[in-house]
């Protein structure tokens, strides 16, 4: 069996010309910033798709031991998903990019959830602002956490007749405080977070990357060698079946393709409250 060798070169292999993130490293801290203030940072097929590769650059890159992930300015860490960019390629008969499996961009759910790409470096988030639907996944995806006072978080997939991942949130956060996002809908703020064990501090917001930065020199000073693999082993005791994974994706996809799927984006695109069919 032939040995190959792989050999990192910055130059070349690392994302560039991106146009909805902003991604640098600092030592051996990379730093992602998801960069569309205009919609509260909310992610759309082609977001997804440029942190799927900063995902992929992180965990080539042999100097990077740990990552910050945050959003561009105060409001918002991200909104989760852009309902109007939905709505317009609803209105126009089509699927989004992602959800178009004759398209290039195809894959469901956009598959920019670190996880997906079985991203083995530790991960902190720094929530700036509100985490709702899929940002909340992200904010959750951090293996330490922390969060500015004024932020909060949210599910409200089901407001808009989409299912999410719920089953990240059961596993990330006490049954009791998941169902009271994923099915009331309910909003929990910095403070009740931190009562809750969801983030590990909360902060002024001028302090918040400062936090992040002495959490990332913390944990850079561990071997990468044994830290990458208890974020190997943090991944693997908190993940599904892969059954119910495929379940979970199976219904998302009936739900989002459902009569309800396209009146929820054409109502929040027309702010409106929605006329549920249950079909």
């Amino acid at each position: 069996m032939p040995e190959y060798e792989t050999t990192y070169d910055h130059a070349t292999m690392a994302p560039k010309d991106l146009k909805h993130l902003r991604y640098e490293k600092k030592g051996r801290v990379a730093y992602v910033t998801i960069n569309r203030p205009d919609v509260r940072n909310a992610m759309h097929s082609y977001a997804h798709q440029e942190l799927r590769a900063c995902w992929r650059d992180i965990g080539l890159d042999p100097d990077i031991y740990c990552a910050i992930l945050t959003g561009a300015g105060q409001d918002a860490f991200c909104a989760g998903r852009d309902v109007k960019f939905l709505a317009e390629h609803q209105s126009e008969g089509k699927r989004t990019p992602h959800e178009d499996p004759t398209n290039p961009a195809f894959i469901w759910g956009g598959g920019s959830h670190p996880n997906a790409s079985q991203l083995d470096k530790p991960l902190i988030t720094a929530i700036n602002g509100l985490a709702v639907g899929f940002g909340l996944s992200l904010a959750l995806a951090g293996h330490l956490r922390v969060m500015a006072d004024h932020a909060w978080i949210s599910d409200t997939h089901t407001l808009i007749g989409r299912l999410g991942t719920p089953t990240l949130l059961y596993h990330a956060l006490p049954r009791p405080i998941a169902a009271y996002l994923t099915l009331a809908n309910g909003r929990l703020s910095a403070a009740e977070c931190l009562r809750w064990g969801i983030v590990n501090e909360v902060v002024p917001a001028a302090d918040l990357l400062a936090r992040a930065e002495h959490l990332a020199e913390m944990v850079c000073r561990g071997s990468p060698k044994a830290t990458q693999a208890a974020v190997r082993l943090y991944r693997l005791s908190t993940s599904s079946p892969d059954a119910l994974l495929a379940y979970q994706q199976a219904l998302d996809r009936e739900t989002a393709e459902s009569e309800d799927g396209a009146e929820g984006p054409r109502a929040f695109r027309e702010k409106r409250k929605p006329n549920w069919t249950g079909r």
